[in-house]
């Protein structure tokens, strides 16, 4: 079998910008280039691994995609470890974070380390709190920023980052939308929406400290959707203030009492992670630790 970097990375990039036209685009090839990689590709592994129409995984697909990850990942690491020794840490890492962080704070990461180091590229993977630990630990992601983690998910020398608060999101036209703050329990009264995804947690744990059933009239699969619900008038929620670029307009961030911040890490994988991938820290993570600390 003589599967090539090529091949692998086509696969990657199809299954993470949704079709062949946007994997082109984000590889800075041809379509025709990617459409010819995925099908060597699939002349090796001796079956289909990409549906031509909706651009999703196969169960073939699925079954390869975490190995492609893999080697792409041991490659860069290669690329990566000798351009450092060299004393110029140029490659790919991957970078795991919660939609809310993508869009809030992910941007800023990105300037510093484009200016720290502008040989490295970041690419950004999107998950819910509870994964971004098994990503790491798994070699799926080489680094994440993980929301209130447990310190045994962290790696060595993780920077903290500066946290944010939670704020109670509001339907545009609704009453609460015009007062400074508001308390939690005249949000509870105002049909409370949660998501699973979301910042669940610590909202169950407020609610715990306020002394109030936490009791939500819908649990909605993830952000984006919850805050949906809400322009629409459907209810109210809490979500991070770091997720203030995701609010639609018909929807609107209002402070919420009593405060409570996320606790926001960078780190890469544990002592010890990454053995499922056949390899430890990504060479690429302490530059990275290095130039966020420092911004």
């Amino acid at each position: 079998m003589a599967l090539t970097a090529a091949q692998l990375r086509a696969l990657v990039a199809v299954e993470r910008h949704g079709s062949f036209s946007a994997a082109a685009d984000a590889l800075r090839v041809s379509q025709p280039a990617v459409s010819g990689a995925v099908k060597a590709l699939e002349g090796e592994v001796g079956g289909t691994v990409l549906d031509r129409r909706s651009g999703r995984l196969t169960d073939l697909g699925s079954a390869v995609l975490p190995h492609a990850l893999a080697a792409l990942g041991s490659l860069d690491a290669v690329v990566a470890a000798a351009a450092e020794h060299r004393g110029a840490p140029h490659g790919t890492v991957r970078l795991a974070v919660v939609p809310s962080v993508r869009a809030g704070l992910v941007p800023r990461l990105l300037e510093t380390w484009a200016a720290a180091l502008p040989a490295v590229t970041v690419e950004v993977v999107e998950g819910d709190d509870p994964e971004l630990p098994d990503w790491l630990d798994a070699g799926l992601a080489d680094a994440a920023v993980l929301v209130d983690p447990d310190d045994r998910d962290l790696g060595p020398g993780a920077v903290e980052l500066e946290g944010d608060l939670l704020r109670a999101v509001v339907p545009a036209g609704h009453p609460l939308a015009a007062l400074p703050c508001v308390h939690l329990e005249e949000l509870v009264a105002g049909r409370l929406l949660s998501s699973g995804g979301g910042c669940q947690v610590q909202l169950r744990a407020l609610h715990r400290d306020v002394g109030l059933p936490f009791r939500p009239v819908a649990e909605v699969a993830g952000l984006p959707s919850l805050l949906a619900m809400v322009a629409r008038g459907d209810g109210v929620a809490v979500v991070p203030e770091l997720a203030a670029p995701l609010v639609p307009r018909g929807a609107r961030l209002v402070p919420l009492e009593p405060q409570l911040r996320r606790r926001l890490v960078l780190t890469g994988p544990p002592p010890g992670a990454g053995s499922a991938a056949g390899r430890g820290q990504h060479p690429l993570v302490r530059p990275l630790l290095t130039a966020a600390r420092l911004a």
